[in-house]
């Protein structure tokens, strides 16, 4: 196929995936069940997966940086989650009441998490956020919300605004009420927090991605973190680290373990439950009763803030959650992951360097992040610094037409990475860190065949 370009390619290999495609569009908007997963001109669609491959129609195969949204840090299928699910799975899947396994799960991520000194469970990471917030204006009486732009918080009312670029758009579907009630910072501008904390006194939690927007692509570092925790407590005002998902994978305690900073509350979703549907709130022991009927009875307070959910801690996600935590208390995969991230983005780098590209490949931790067609054609890929940057250019400043082009070109190559970067996992290896490097070269041989770059 070498007089085709790459995105003629990729219709003519991916033919079935295309029809599946146009199925799809009858069915769902866009014909995806996620926003990330819409892709032009048309997704994939993936059959089976195990380790750190995916396989799709007529087993074309793919080195898989999705890694389940995040929510996979051994990779796919690990082997002893499986046999706790398949255990669990004979012996039922929901009990519509308590039972040991909750018991077990929740032990697991207060002995991890710095901040846990209760647990409620939730079926997501947009219900953790949810319930994290309500349960802050319950606890403070006041009703206001701080965030960060381009930080995601989940899609529900209080926390959708200012995620993407344009930062200032509204969202529609959102009550006036709520945007008047959601007060918007720049990140990491701790003088324009303060600014807000001083002149608004109804402001009751300021909630953050402790490592930045969309896990770094605005990354946050641990001076900044500290800074808010004394602001915070200054104002008395809840602060809510969202680690759904940091948490257990920065570290075995998340972000604020290893920067050893304890906010008031913290969500938690995605690796908690093994890859399974659900997510947690935990913190101030004070702050968690409030959903308390025993503690409301005593006190005749009046302030049980209601709080039920079908799949909470569920049998099965319990069951995943537990056999995915006992491996996350070794720290043994947060080194693989950092390590492999780190020869992945240096690896990439190169690559861009080497074509004297005006792109860039960062990252913290096990992130990688794209900001492609920056514009400084004298930078070097090696030596680029997100925190010098404006984070307009990080969260939105890549080339639409580049990004799509890098995507077709990298899974025609056998890769699934998102346009704007992936996480790596425990399972993937040096050749397929080796191999995602060459794919990465091919792709961009082929953009300037194409005359793109």
């Amino acid at each position: 196929m070498a007089n085709y370009t790459i995105l003629e390619r990729y219709q003519k290999v991916f033919e079935k995936d295309r029809e599946l495609a146009e199925r799809a569009n009858y069915i769902f908007p866009d014909g995806v069940t996620h926003d990330s997963r819409y892709t032009d001109p048309f997704p994939v669609y993936i059959d089976r997966a195990q380790g750190a491959r995916k396989w799709g129609l007529d087993g074309v195969e793919f080195i898989d940086y999705w890694s389940g949204h995040g929510a996979l840090l051994l990779g796919h299928s690990h082997p002893e989650i499986v046999e706790a699910v398949t255990h669990q799975m004979s012996r039922g899947t929901h009990y519509g009441a308590s039972h040991p396994l909750e018991l077990e799960w929740a032990s697991l991520v207060m002995e991890l998490v710095p901040s846990a000194e209760r647990v409620r469970f939730v079926g997501s990471g947009t219900e953790a956020t949810l319930m994290a917030i309500r349960l802050a204006r319950t606890y403070t009486g006041k009703n206001k919300v701080l965030k960060f732009a381009g930080h995601f918080h989940g899609w529900h009312d209080s926390v959708i605004l200012s995620v993407n670029p344009p930062y200032d758009a509204p969202v529609p579907g959102i009550p006036k009420g709520l945007i008047d009630a959601t007060v918007v910072c720049p990140p990491n501008d701790i003088d324009a927090v303060e600014r807000c904390l001083q002149s608004d006194p109804d402001i009751a939690c300021l909630i953050v991605e402790p490592t930045g927007a969309s896990f770094g692509v605005i990354p946050t570092n641990g001076e900044f973190l500290r800074q808010l925790r004394g602001l915070t407590q200054d104002y008395s005002v809840i602060l809510i680290f969202d680690e759904v998902i940091s948490g257990f994978r920065v570290s075995p305690g998340g972000a604020q373990g290893y920067y050893q900073i304890t906010p008031d509350l913290t969500t938690l979703a995605k690796i908690l439950a093994g890859g399974l549907p659900g997510g947690a709130v935990v913190g101030k022991k004070e702050i968690l009763n409030l959903i308390s009927i025993r503690e409301e009875k005593a006190s005749q307070r009046g302030k049980k803030m209601p709080h039920p959910g079908t799949f909470n801690a569920n049998p099965l996600s319990a069951s995943a959650g537990i056999a995915m935590l006992k491996i996350v208390k070794t720290g043994i995969p947060h080194e693989q992951v950092n390590r492999t991230a780190a020869m992945l983005r240096n690896g990439l780098n190169e690559v861009i360097d080497q074509h004297g590209l005006d792109w860039a490949v960062y990252g913290e931790f096990s992130g990688v992040k794209f900001l492609i067609g920056h514009g400084d054609a004298e930078l070097r890929a090696a030596d680029f610094d997100p925190y010098t940057w404006d984070y307009r250019t990080l969260k939105g400043g890549s080339n639409a037409e580049l990004t799509k082009n890098l995507r077709c070109g990298m899974l025609l190559n056998g890769i699934d990475i998102a346009g704007n970067g992936g996480m790596t996992m425990a399972a993937h290896t040096e050749e397929d860190v080796q191999q995602t490097i060459a794919a990465f070269d091919q792709t961009i041989e082929w953009m300037k065949a194409d005359e793109l770059i």
